[in-house]
C-alpha cells in the first residue's frame, strides 16, 4: 500500500513538473514569435509612414515653390498678370491649402507629420525591445528551471521537453550595421 502511495505521489510529481516544463517551453516559443510580429510590424509601419512623410514634404515642396512663384510674378509684373498672379496666391491662401502666418510664411503640415513619424520609430522600437526582453527573460526563467532539481531528472527522461534557444543579442557585424543605420529620406 505505502508503495502504491509513493508511485502515485512520484507520478503526481512528474506530471506536475512536466506541465510547468511544458508551460515554460511554450512561453520561450511565444515571446520568440512576439519578436517576429514587432519585426513585421516595425517594417510595415516604417515603409508606411516613410512613403508618406516623403509625399508631405514633396507635396510641401511644391507649394512653397508655387508660392515664391506666385509673389515674384504678383512683385515684377504689371497690369493684369500682377493681379492674375495675387489671385492665384490669394486662393491658394483661403483653399486651406496653407496657412500664412504673421511672418507671411506658410505654416504646412510637414513638421506635424515628421514628429508623428519620430514619435511612431520610438514606440515601434520600445514595443521591439520589450519583445526581446520577454523573450530573454522566458527563456532565463525556462533554463533556469530544467537545469534545476528535480526538473533536469524529468527533462533527462523525456527529452523532447528540451528546446535549444539562443538569448537573443545581435553579433558584431550586425551590431555595427545597427549602428550606422539612419532612416534616410532620399
Amino acid at each position: 500500500m505505502k508503495f502504491l502511495i509513493f508511485i502515485v505521489v512520484l507520478v503526481v510529481i512528474v506530471i506536475y513538473f512536466y506541465n510547468r516544463i511544458v508551460a515554460m517551453r511554450e512561453a520561450v516559443i511565444s515571446s520568440e514569435t512576439e519578436i517576429s510580429v514587432q519585426l513585421d510590424r516595425r517594417g510595415k509601419v516604417f515603409d508606411s509612414l516613410l512613403a508618406t512623410v516623403k509625399k508631405y514634404l514633396s507635396h510641401e515642396s511644391e507649394v512653397f515653390s508655387k508660392i515664391t512663384e506666385l509673389r515674384t510674378q504678383a512683385q515684377t509684373a504689371t497690369g493684369s498678370q500682377a493681379r492674375e498672379a495675387e489671385d492665384a496666391l490669394s486662393k491658394m491662401v483661403t483653399s486651406g491649402a496653407i496657412n500664412v502666418a504673421v511672418e507671411a510664411y506658410p505654416e504646412l503640415k510637414s513638421d506635424a507629420i515628421m514628429a508623428n513619424l519620430q514619435e511612431e520609430i520610438v514606440s515601434s522600437e520600445n514595443k521591439l525591445s520589450f519583445a526581446k526582453r520577454g523573450y530573454n527573460r522566458a527563456l532565463e526563467t525556462y533554463k533556469a528551471y530544467i537545469a534545476s532539481m528535480p526538473a533536469v531528472f524529468i527533462v533527462g527522461i523525456i527529452p523532447s521537453l528540451k528546446i535549444d534557444k539562443d538569448y537573443w543579442r545581435l553579433d558584431e557585424d550586425t551590431i555595427k550595421s545597427e549602428e550606422a543605420r539612419r532612416i534616410n529620406f532620399d
